[in-house]
């Protein structure tokens, strides 16, 4: 099954600011045709239909030897292969409670929160330009898609922590499982696009893109 690689949002360098985040988008003509860029978003059942057989391959070498975008997982495949372990993610964290003081959260999302992680991916997907296998990707390696994971404490106290889905840098954490519907969506929305689209502390995954033009040599150097 290839799920491609995800970039890692904690960065160990200096984070850069972002002007105006929700509205940065790909830009670059190389990221496009590598598969980083998705002007088409709306269409989940791109790639190859279906996962195939769940097996663990090394590459290695330049960004060109791994599997070009026409051999990717179509992204209704991916999002269905991943359901459950967002069902079970704050378990497989061991995520009990926060030291912000947040509370006990059970094993994983609600199934209605894992909904609302699907309508995040897909806005902030459409607005960005960035392929959204490859928003997901980030999500699953970051947090497992648990909503409520805690942040990363950055041990460079001029730095920004990472907290959110994608472990952004500076952005904002859940709202809680007690808050409305619409406040949770607001709140998983706005982590999706503090870690796609950046933050006023820090790059998402557009800036990074748009630097290196396809995900690969994103992932490999962040």
């Amino acid at each position: 099954m290839l799920f491609t690689a995800a970039i890692q949002l904690a960065m160990t360098g200096l984070a850069l600011a972002v002007s105006n985040p929700s509205g940065q988008k790909v830009t670059s003509s190389s990221a496009f045709s590598s598969g980083a860029g998705n002007k088409n978003n709306a269409n989940i059942y791109d790639g190859t239909g279906n996962a195939g057989s769940d097996t663990y391959r090394c590459y290695y070498g330049g960004w060109e030897s791994f599997p070009p975008v026409s051999e990717w997982i179509e992204f209704d495949a991916m999002w269905n292969y991943s359901k459950n372990a967002m069902a079970e993610s704050c378990a497989d964290l061991g995520i009990g409670s926060c030291s912000n003081g947040a509370g006990a959260f059970g094993a994983g999302n609600s199934g209605e929160q894992t909904g609302l992680i699907w309508n995040a991916i897909q806005q902030v997907a459409q607005t960005s330009l960035v392929d959204h296998r490859f928003i997901l990707a980030t999500i699953l390696q970051e947090s497992i898609g648990c909503v409520n994971v805690c942040p990363t404490n950055n041990p460079d106290p001029s730095q920004p922590d990472n907290p959110g889905l994608m472990q952004s840098d500076g952005g904002v954490t859940f709202v809680g499982n007690s808050a409305s519907n619409s406040a949770q969506q607001s709140s998983i929305t706005q982590m999706v696009i503090d870690g796609t689209q950046g933050t006023a502390l820090g790059d998402g995954l557009v800036q990074c893109i748009n630097q290196y033009g396809n995900i690969y040599e994103v992932s490999q150097r962040e």
